[in-house]
């Protein structure tokens, strides 16, 4: 005589004996409604087996936070934690696309871009510029090398940037 358990059962034996045997018994029973929302979201392929994971996991958290008194359904339950979790992580995935194939790189030809800096008038925007923009030293640095104050230095880099601004 086979006898089926319920949702209920397998999850009492699970939650109160540990029983191994209904806990592969519901991962079995549920392994298909795992792939169904994951299928529904739409992924790139090689998503699907870190969301099947996810899946597991959250139907492993499920069985054992599942409570009865609240009058749902173990598989209503699953699923509103399990779409939950993947809507989450659908968001937290990479905007960005990697390509297998870099035929569109081939023949490329790199042209280096020369700048011709900007006006400038003193000796002292030159300084910075060379020191600041060029160099990346900070203005306590240069101020130290040199016999400009801080204020005359940052007035110094808001001209030079200010001037960056008009050319743009």
């Amino acid at each position: 005589m086979i006898y089926v358990m319920n949702d209920y059962e397998l999850i009492y034996l699970i939650q109160s004996d540990h029983d191994d045997h209904a806990l592969n018994f519901m991962y079995q029973k549920y392994h298909r409604f795992i792939w169904k929302l994951i299928h529904i979201l739409n992924l790139e392929k090689k998503e699907h087996e870190d969301f099947y994971q996810e899946g597991v996991l959250m139907l492993h958290k499920a069985i054992k936070t599942f409570n009865e008194r609240y009058n749902k359904s173990f598989t209503r339950y699953f699923e509103l934690i399990l779409k939950r979790h993947f809507y989450q992580l659908k968001q937290t995935l990479p905007k960005y696309y990697l390509f297998d194939h870099t035929d569109f790189v081939k023949d490329v030809v790199y042209i280096e871009e020369s700048y011709d800096p900007i006006d400038l008038n003193s000796d002292l925007e030159r300084l910075v510029y060379e020191k600041y923009f060029v160099l990346k030293q900070s203005i306590s640095k240069i101020k130290e090398d040199s016999t400009y104050s801080s204020k005359q230095i940052y007035n110094a880099v808001y001209r030079i940037k200010d001037k960056y601004k008009n050319m743009v």
